[in-house]
């Protein structure tokens, strides 16, 4: 039995216990432990996990020749470096991540397997997008830039037949490449940090959930406080990982950094979970001790926004509240 205080997803903490046949039970209690909806990664690239500590470059660099090299090597290696970031995501509460899967079959048949993943795939041909869509969560495209647009329009017209995710980056070092995004009505925009705020709110305004990638955005010297302002207080804002080869793929890592930087703990708490509501999944819940981080914490949400670690989580268990 664990006495707990129990963050939902709208941030709201209730008191109560959860049994040993995992039925939360509101009751006046004092609580040892914290619990909290599992964590959604609305964005990460997890084939690059065999590249860690990739050397300070500009981000076309990275994502363009280095990944490339990168993904060269074996897909026994990949997979094991993939496997590993699955392990590490789950020790932090993390249950589900949305993967921009790319190399198209090849891609999606070395993380098909992970039940964690919820793989958008990166068709390179008509053939093989038929072939990927009925497999994976949808597609997951990188910049308009880096396509030929009527193939994009065909792969937004063939998710949206199949019911499937179409989504793709947009405005994460740059204006130029958001408004023939937005042009596809993607069901998801990765980035959004360097858009105009006409076009940011131009999404908004759209409904297209965005997903923001902050620590990723730091590391290539691309943070825009401003945008983030907007962002936080938009109901369809998520967080993301981002590349494995830069950012390690704990979501409690990436709330941390976001809550220091936008200074909205709520705000960010929610941006973490509500992946789940928004592409009709449902979360687990994940029980937090006190024995360390959350020690002396009187706060559960700023303590586990602001400082709890792979260490404090207890367990992670199917609740019905």
């Amino acid at each position: 039995m664990y006495p707990v205080e129990l963050i939902t997803p709208d941030g709201e903490i209730l008191k109560g216990v959860i049994h040993e046949d995992l039925r939360f039970e509101e009751c006046d209690v004092k609580a040892e432990y914290i619990a909290t909806p599992s964590f959604f990664n609305a964005h990460a690239h997890l084939l690059d996990s065999i590249a860690k500590d990739i050397p300070r470059m500009d981000l076309i660099k990275a994502v363009g020749d280095y990944k490339l090299k990168v993904l060269s090597a074996s897909d026994d290696e990949i997979r094991e470096g993939v496997k590993n970031s699955v392990e590490m995501a789950k020790m932090g509460g993390t249950t589900a991540i949305l993967n921009f899967t790319e190399m198209g079959f090849r891609g999606y048949s070395i993380v098909r397997d992970f039940s964690e993943i919820l793989p958008l795939t990166r068709p390179s041909n008509l053939d093989e997008a038929e072939f990927l869509i009925e497999r994976s969560f949808g597609f997951g495209m990188s910049s308009v830039r880096d396509h030929d647009y009527a193939f994009l329009e065909e792969l937004r017209e063939i998710a949206k037949r199949r019911g499937k995710i179409f989504a793709i980056h947009a405005g994460e070092k740059d204006d130029d490449d958001v408004e023939k995004a937005l042009a596809l009505e993607p069901d998801l925009l990765i980035h959004m940090n360097m858009a105009s705020v006409k076009n940011l709110k131009m999404a908004m305004d759209m409904e297209i959930p965005i997903a923001s990638c902050i620590r990723s955005n730091a590391f290539f010297r691309l943070l825009n406080l401003k945008n983030y302002e907007v962002l936080s207080e938009y109901d369809l804002w998520l967080l993301g990982t981002d590349n494995a080869m830069v950012c390690s793929p704990s979501m409690l890592e990436e709330m941390h950094f976001a809550s220091y930087i936008i200074g909205k703990d709520l705000e960010v708490f929610r941006a973490c979970v509500r992946g789940f509501e928004i592409f009709g999944l449902k979360p687990t819940f994940v029980v937090f001790n006190r024995r360390h981080n959350l020690h002396k914490c009187r706060d559960p949400l700023f303590g586990v926004v602001r400082r709890a670690e792979t260490v404090d989580v207890e367990l992670t268990v199917h609740l019905e509240l």
